[in-house]
Order: C-alpha cells, then structure tokens, then sequence
C-alpha cells in the first residue's frame, strides 16, 4: 500500500509540475503570438471620414446602405490595393444631387499624397440602382 501511495504522491508532483509550467508555458505563448501584426495578402487599411454637406444628405434614407457599399467597393478596389501606402484616410462629402441620388466626393486626409492616384475618388448612389465608384484617373 505505502509503495501505491508513493507512486501516486509522485504522479500528483509530476502533474502539478507540468500544470505550473503549463499555467506560465501558455499565456507567455499566446502574448507573443498576439504581439506581432499579421501581414493579409490583399488588404489595405483604410480609414473613411464621412461629411454631409447639408441635412438632406445626412438624413437620405439610403446613406447608410451606401456608406456600407461604397465602403466595401473602396477597399476591394485595385487602385486601392495596389497603392504603395500602408494605409489611407478618405475624407468624404457627400450631397444629394437634383435626381436625388447620393454623391460622395473623396480626397485622402493627407495633402503630400494628393498627386496619387487612389487619393481621389467620386461615388453616386441611388434608390434601386448600384452604386459606382470611379477614381480620379477614370473619369
């Protein structure tokens, strides 16, 4: 019986040994992990400042589906994904035209990169239609 107990007594030393080393092990192991940015393929940060012009734009009932649209057609757009920026910042106007579409005028928020060409973009839309974005260059 004493050489059962023994045995047990060590097995419980054992396990809380690796219990503490694991307790110290995995935390140090998930902080290091969690410190380093991971580089996605094929993303770009942006940043999108929105500004109605007046209060007919910021009341459109359609605006906040098209800020969700053009969002998404901005940062998948290739202009943007090839730019040589690590990331940029748009700032938005946005008005609503005599059609009553929406229209947004971008700029990037910094003013050294204004000769870029993902630095200038133009979107409309509308009730039942798609939204377009076009940059500078493709006008």
């Amino acid at each position: 019986m004493e050489f059962l107990m023994n045995i047990v007594s060590k097995v419980f030393s054992l396990v809380s040994s690796a219990s503490a080393v694991a307790l110290v092990v995995a935390p140090a192991a998930l902080m290091m992990s969690c410190s380093k940015k991971p580089s996605v393929e094929g993303f770009k940060q942006i940043q999108l400042n929105w500004n109605a012009v007046d209060e007919a734009a910021e009341n459109s009932e359609q605006k906040d589906n098209c800020v969700i649209d053009i969002t998404s057609k901005v940062m998948r757009d290739p202009v943007v994904l090839a730019s040589k920026l690590v990331e940029i910042s748009y700032e938005v106007f946005y008005r609503v035209d005599e059609s009553g579409t929406l229209v947004f005028d971008a700029r990037c928020g910094d003013s050294r990169f204004a000769d870029l060409q993902e630095c200038f973009w133009q979107a409309t839309c509308g009730a039942g239609s798609t939204s377009v974005v076009k940059f500078h260059n493709e006008r």
